[in-house]
């Protein structure tokens, strides 16, 4: 049974704006042209995004999700907008620290540079490890090797360093990850794409998540390895954060 295909992409809003939606619209293109997509399919803009939350009256932390999908192998391209809100205390740099649980998959799925509506093995994980008291699950391959959570990408601190596995081939071009390997420098990182193992992540000072909705996120736990300093992740309140509930620059 067909039930359509696609992809998607979750942008962060504040204020009454879309954050980062050129990168957002930017990575969605990319996708729909692998996946053969009508190239005359046009994307919504910003404006029109920021008009439909003025009319639902979504003017602090929210999250925006455009879909373009097929529903039927001979149906065209749609493209669908909804947006809802997020409560202030599950974003901003005071949000709480991640408790992660480490899942094993032999390698990273295909097409895993593309933010797919094929979502089960992602979900799956998630909900695995949420039934045994963590936030999300860490998804690490046969090799040991990070690859992402179910829902954002990963950083590892070690002391002036940020490692962050390769993408696309690890984990996705997350639009957050993009501007943190930009912005780094600024708060005096050395960034580097990079394949991290569990046996590294044991010896790493912090460990953050980046994600469009969530920003930059501590990491508190994963298994039996805690943080409780993060001083790297301090330094991120002195710069302006495009994500929702972060001071403004």
């Amino acid at each position: 049974m067909w039930v359509g295909w696609g992809v998607f992409t979750t942008a962060g809003c504040d204020h009454g704006r879309v954050l980062l939606w050129k990168h957002h619209a930017a990575r969605l293109a990319r996708s729909l042209a692998t996946l053969g997509a009508d190239p005359d399919l046009a994307l919504p803009d910003r404006r029109t995004l920021e008009t439909m939350l003025e009319r639902d009256g979504l003017d602090g932390p929210a999250r925006l999700r455009v879909v373009v999908r097929r529903r039927a192998p001979d149906a065209p391209w749609s493209v669908e907008a909804s947006a809802v809100r997020v409560p202030c205390g599950q974003v901003g740099p005071d949000a709480p620290p991640q408790r992660l649980r480490i899942v094993r998959w032999e390698a990273a799925p295909p097409l895993t540079g593309h933010k797919t509506l094929a979502r089960l093995a992602w979900d799956h994980a998630r909900e695995t490890v949420r039934a045994q008291g963590a936030d999300d699950a860490l998804l690490v391959d046969a090799a040991g090797r990070l690859l992402e959570t179910s829902v954002a990408n990963v950083f590892v601190r070690f002391g002036e360093r940020l490692l962050t596995p390769l993408s696309p081939g690890r984990c996705l071009p997350g639009v957050m990850r993009g501007w943190l390997l930009s912005h780094a420098v600024d708060l005096g990182f050395e960034v580097v794409e990079a394949d991290v193992t569990l046996g590294e992540l044991e010896e790493a000072d912090e460990v953050w998540l980046t994600n469009a909705v969530l920003g930059v996120r501590r990491v508190g736990s994963v298994d039996d390895r805690t943080w409780r300093r993060w001083d790297g992740f301090a330094r991120l309140r002195t710069i302006g954060l495009p994500a929702p509930g972060w001071p403004a620059s």
